[in-house]
């Protein structure tokens, strides 16, 4: 049996916590795949809504932050938003436990501003978002670890971070 590339490895779990319906991830894993690559690992997968009220999925990879868009009545694919993580600026997110998801807001480098309403399952799957979040665009290196199954806690998370060698650490650093 051939063995799964890294993309492949995380982006499996990544839906399964996310509880994606299989023909959604059908429909988006091509254009995933094409902006992440093969060797990139997922982080996280959701759903979110734009201002306009298109149906998009979200994938916050090691490297990229990429947004999917879906027609309504045909179910077409296209690409909202690929951006590197260090692209992007104004990087400002609400997490609200009381409608279970997480307000994201970004600036592209074209100057455009993006503000997307991420619903998540439940309260354990938003916090698992905000920890990625964080990892991503407020840590010096940039560290974001791929998909597991939600903690009982973030500190437990934080801990297995601070205990991971140095030299494992990617060689990214954010803006």
């Amino acid at each position: 049996m051939e063995a799964l590339d890294t993309f492949s490895r995380t982006f499996l779990p990544a839906t399964a916590l996310a509880k994606l319906p299989g023909g959604t991830v059908a429909r988006h894993v091509q254009v995933l795949r094409r902006c992440a690559g093969d060797r990139d690992s997922v982080a996280v997968i959701a759903r979110c809504t734009t201002s306009h009220g298109r149906r998009n999925v979200l994938m916050l990879t090691r490297n990229r932050l990429v947004v999917t868009s879906e027609s309504a009545v045909l179910r077409r694919v296209s690409l909202h938003l690929n951006a590197d993580l260090h692209q992007l600026a104004d990087v400002a997110w609400t997490p609200e436990p009381a409608r279970n998801g997480i307000q994201l807001g970004v600036t592209a480098i074209d100057g455009v501003r993006e503000n997307l309403w991420i619903r998540l399952g439940s309260t354990a799957e938003m916090w698992r978002l905000d920890e990625a979040l964080k990892q991503a665009f407020r840590t010096p290196w940039g560290v974001i670890e791929p998909a597991r199954a939600a903690t009982s806690s973030a500190s437990s998370a934080s801990a297995a971070r601070a205990t991971a060698p140095a030299k494992s650490r990617p060689e990214l650093r954010l803006a």
